[in-house]
């Protein structure tokens, strides 16, 4: 009799361990659905404080990652500034939007070396690269000599011909009468398209950079080379 009721006692025990383990695992399978349907930092951080060993336990973190990510991106291109860029690519190295804040950074440093009188055309020469194609009069681009206006840099020339549709619409007075032009060339050892406008004389340049400056647009005269 006594041997009975020890081996009921013995399966009433791994009954309510049983119980306790699907008690535990409906609550973390809870837990994360909540967590998941809200998305966001806060969620995930309150699921990993609960369950720090839980099998969703990664992928809690790497979305918490990813959320920071977009949050410090976001506020890089609210700020806009050169400052802004350099150390969203200090704290997330491995980042989807580290190159387009490396052309950001370039784009302010192009603006900078323009501010630097003659020195700026060494430092702008560094920067031009080999022309892709023109939008029109293609031999303005291969002219020796030429001289033009950096507007920025880009991904692709894709990216480059959506940019210039923009501001020549934007600066039309300035832009409007000027001829496009995609130049290859890479940074950090990733191509980059730079967005150029041909003008026909060093001092032409330096007037329209001025003008669009007055506008915060970044630009830096270079030459053909």
């Amino acid at each position: 009799m006594r041997a009975m009721k020890t081996h009921a006692n013995r399966w009433t025990i791994v009954a309510l361990a049983g119980a306790l383990m699907l008690a535990g695992c409906s609550h973390e399978t809870a837990d994360w659905k909540s967590a998941t349907t809200a998305d966001t930092a806060e969620a995930y951080q309150q699921f990993l404080t609960q369950h720090p060993n839980a099998a969703n336990a990664p992928q809690a973190r790497t979305r918490l990652q990813q959320i920071q990510e977009d949050h410090d991106w976001q506020g890089a291109t609210s700020a806009d500034t050169r400052e802004a860029y350099e150390q969203f690519t200090a704290q997330h190295p491995d980042s989807k939007w580290v190159q387009e804040a490396r052309i950001r950074i370039e784009n302010f440093a192009q603006s900078g070396a323009a501010a630097g009188g003659a020195g700026a055309g060494v430092a702008a020469s560094a920067v031009t690269g080999a022309p892709v194609a023109s939008a029109s009069r293609p031999h303005v681009a291969t002219m020796a000599g030429a001289h033009y206006v950096q507007l920025g840099a880009y991904h692709s020339q894709a990216g480059a011909e959506s940019q210039w549709k923009r501001l020549s619409v934007k600066y039309a007075r300035e832009l409007g009468t000027l001829t496009p032009r995609y130049a290859a060339g890479k940074v950090k050892s990733q191509p980059v398209v730079r967005l150029q406008v041909a003008v026909s004389s060093r001092a032409q340049a330096t007037a329209l950079c001025g003008k669009l400056k007055a506008h915060k647009q970044p630009c830096v005269p270079v030459g053909a080379g």
